[in-house]
C-alpha cells in the first residue's frame, strides 16, 4: 500500500518524507525485517520514513521517547540499493525539527561519527540525560564499541 499522498507532478525531490501513524507501524517493521533488522516499532515512538514515488520505503528512523523526555534514535536505515544519495542526511534533517524541544541521542558505530557530527550531534555530550547514559553504559559493558552522540535542541 503506497504511502505517497502527493501527485507525481508535485515532486521536487523523488522521495517523500512521512511521519508514520501507529496504525501503519507494521509496514515499517516489515521494511526493517526485509533488511535483516529484528525491530518492532511501538505506538509511543516517533517513526519517520522516506518513500519513493511508488510508495516503497527507502529509509526509516525510529525515535524512542525516554523517561527524561528526550529521544533515543534507534535503527536509522537506508535501503542498501539507495545508499550514497544523501537519504539518511535528508531524513534526519527532516526529523530533527519534529523532535524539538527535546534532545536526541544515539549510539553510533565509530565510522559514522562524522555523519552525525555534520548533523549537529556531539560526541560524548555532557548534557546526556541519565536514562540514556545508563543504556549506553549497559551496551558498552556488553562489548559494543558504539559511540555516544547527542544533539540538544533549544
Amino acid at each position: 500500500m503506497p504511502v505517497c499522498d502527493l501527485p507525481q507532478s508535485e515532486i521536487a525531490f523523488p522521495f517523500f518524507f512521512h511521519a508514520i501513524e501507529p496504525a501503519r507501524l507494521a509496514l515499517v517493521d516489515r521494511f526493517y525485517r526485509n533488511h535483516g533488522y529484528k525491530v518492532k516499532c511501538a505506538a509511543n515512538e516517533q517513526v519517520f520514513v522516506l518513500a519513493n514515488a511508488a510508495g516503497d520505503f527507502v529509509a526509516a528512523a525510529r525515535f524512542v521517547p525516554q523517561s527524561s523526555g528526550h529521544y533515543w534514535l534507534r535503527n536509522l536505515l537506508v535501503d542498501p540499493q539507495q545508499r550514497g544519495q544523501g537519504l539518511a542526511s535528508y531524513l534526519m534533517i527532516e526529523c530533527k525539527p519534529r523532535l524539538a524541544p527535546r534532545g536526541c541521542y544515539c549510539f553510533a558505530l565509530p565510522h559514522l561519527s562524522g555523519f552525525y557530527q555534520r548533523l549537529g550531534f556531539e560526541l560524548n555530550p555532557g548534557h546526556c540525560p541519565a536514562d540514556i547514559l545508563a543504556n549506553y553504559q549497559k551496551y558498552r559493558a556488553r562489548g559494543r564499541d558504539w559511540l555516544l552522540m547527542g544533539c540538544k535542541q533549544s
